[in-house]
């Protein structure tokens, strides 16, 4: 079993500072620069309840389950960078976490595998980051979160090419500005106003750019990409494949590159995390999960935030289901997981 979503927490920015350059050091150290806090999900302080723990790499290694064979770093505060006006620093901050984590967290423990942070403002950043960091032993993923610009805009081209021709997935992960600030991606409507309503509007972000993907033929121009969609739920899936299935065999004359229907160049290229933003643990959530292909799933812990083993958290699962989410996550990671 590989736990496709454990988040390490950075405790200082001091710990960031010799992984920056000179200048980017002494101009976070001497601003109002502030390390994003560790928070449920990236800039949302659920009750300003206290987190213990997810700093310590051994501790953290010393806690995973023992089913746990692998487990998935994904840098929670990596992924509020869409607000931020300043893209060269995103791109440095999220530089800086990726080298903190190669060399501190990875050597802590055989299980871990990184996902590496990336800014998605500049492509280009992003693709550099992939060059540096694809070749080391232990990253098996990107992480991203996004920006008001859908992700089947040829804006990621530089990034899905980059990632599919060394063979890592890319997750993506909710920047906690979605709906709040200009340039993180849009809420519909009119935005929310409470964090309830935040939550409850988030799955739209992941419904907007999964259709993005398919519809603008992402997967046919880079057969070898695979997306992951963790801290989203998965129960909105059935339900948008429906309509994207029944929409393509009505207007496909539109979408002439994609020449399958939908639901099965999600079957074969999407991946959505069974994490702590699903209700796993509500009677009738299997159901949904049922409607979806059997690739479809793979578990994620959200630890620290929601530590829930993979016994408790896919107990209610069907006993066949649970074991197809096991394989999906080794397929989904191969050789490097």
């Amino acid at each position: 079993m590989i736990d496709c979503e454990l988040h390490p927490l950075i405790d200082r920015l001091e710990d960031l500072l010799p992984h920056m350059d000179e200048a980017t050091a002494l101009r976070v150290s001497q601003s109002e620069f502030r390390l994003p806090p560790a928070s449920p999900h990236p800039g949302v302080d659920v009750e300003a309840r206290r987190l213990e723990g997810g700093t310590d790499p051994v501790a953290v290694a010393a806690s995973l389950p023992a089913a746990i064979d692998r487990a998935l770093l994904v840098a929670a505060q990596a992924m509020p960078t869409p607000g931020w006006l300043d893209h060269g620093l995103a791109a440095a901050f999220v530089e800086a976490v990726n080298r903190h984590l190669v060399d501190r967290w990875l050597p802590a423990d055989p299980r871990f595998r990184l996902a590496i942070a990336l800014s998605p403002h500049q492509a280009p950043l992003a693709v550099r980051e992939i060059e540096r960091h694809a070749g080391v032993a232990g990253v098996a993923a990107a992480a991203m979160p996004l920006i008001a610009v859908a992700m089947g805009h040829e804006h990621y081209h530089p990034v899905y090419r980059a990632l599919s021709e060394r063979g890592l997935p890319l997750l993506v992960h909710p920047g906690g500005s979605e709906g709040e600030v200009l340039g993180a991606a849009a809420i519909g409507g009119t935005g929310p106003r409470t964090p309830e309503e935040t939550f409850t509007l988030l799955p739209q972000v992941a419904q907007a750019n999964l259709a993005s993907l398919v519809f603008n033929g992402v997967f046919e121009l880079f057969p070898e990409l695979t997306v992951v969609f963790a801290g989203w739920g998965f129960e909105w899936a059935p339900t948008l494949v429906w309509r994207a299935d029944s929409e393509w065999r009505g207007l496909r004359v539109a979408v002439p590159w994609l020449r399958r229907p939908p639901s099965e160049v999600i079957a074969e290229h999407v991946r959505f995390v069974v994490d702590g933003a699903a209700s796993a643990l509500r009677p009738g959530t299997w159901e949904h999960a049922a409607l979806l292909p059997e690739s479809a799933l793979v578990y994620g812990s959200d630890a620290p935030f929601d530590a829930v083993g993979p016994e408790e958290r896919l107990a209610l699962a069907p006993a066949g289901l649970r074991e197809r989410i096991a394989e999906n996550a080794v397929s989904l990671f191969g050789a490097r997981g």
